[in-house]
């Protein structure tokens, strides 16, 4: 077992030491913080970072000894985006349900088509070609030329 003078040099073994010393140790130390930083942007470089991802994603589904495709990984992955893309579909529909029931709740007021904005006139076509039943869009012309229907009846 080394004793404590052993595992420490002296305050007096420190002072022993010349500048040359003091100087040849900076240097080195100098000289591998400037390797380990060279090493580190290497390590962190995109290209690296790239191929450390590549290299992971194909042991994921590759087995790195024998490099034979691992099907159930495979497969679990496809089974994912399957889902993920059924779902993003049931969702976009129900939008569009209550898109539809939104629209089929809107009062149509009669309006000079100059003043209809293409937002809203998207929106009237929209509910035209997607409505249950007729749907009748009256605008002021129509009015103002005596074409008006007799009965209007909201969809149900």
């Amino acid at each position: 077992m080394a004793k404590k003078s052993d595992a420490k040099p002296s305050s007096a073994a420190k002072k022993e030491r010349s500048t040359e010393e003091i100087q040849a140790d900076i240097d080195q130390t100098r000289a591998r913080l400037v390797d380990n930083i060279d090493k580190l942007k290497a390590e962190t470089s995109p290209q690296a970072l790239m191929a450390k991802a590549k290299a992971k994603a194909h042991d994921v589904f590759f087995n790195p000894e024998t490099g034979v495709v691992r099907t159930e990984r495979v497969v679990a992955v496809a089974i994912g985006v399957v889902g993920i893309i059924i779902v993003r579909r049931g969702l976009k529909a129900r939008a569009r349900r209550r898109e539809l029931q939104r629209l089929r709740e809107v009062v149509w007021v009669p309006v000079p088509r100059s003043a209809v904005s293409p937002e809203v006139a998207k929106v009237a076509r929209n509910a035209k070609e997607l409505s249950a039943g007729p749907a009748v869009i009256v605008t002021s012309d129509d009015l103002a030329k005596g074409r008006v229907p007799l009965a209007i009846e909201a969809a149900a």
